[in-house]
């Protein structure tokens, strides 16, 4: 099975500590957003169980990945500008 490029852009690049850690706040921020849509379901909110339909399901799914990409990116930048 072939795995899907999740990124298909290379990552920004900066020429300061200002401006990576503005990217690192905007990026955590979309990833924080991305975890709140995430975690709403029938099971911790008042939408019925019967609203969580496949496509919810699939949704949920990719924001998942996504997630998980992000925070793996986000980690990779973070361990670099550590290491510099």
């Amino acid at each position: 099975m072939k795995k899907k490029l999740s990124f298909k852009e290379e990552p920004p690049t900066v020429n300061s500590l200002n401006e990576a850690q503005a990217l690192i706040q905007e990026l955590w921020e979309k990833l924080r957003h991305y975890e709140d849509k995430l975690s709403t379901s029938s099971k911790n909110s008042s939408k019925s169980p019967s609203s969580d339909g496949p496509k919810e399901r699939a949704e949920r799914k990719k924001l998942k990945a996504l997630v998980a990409a992000i925070r793996l990116e986000l980690n990779k930048v973070t361990r670099a500008n550590g290491e510099n």
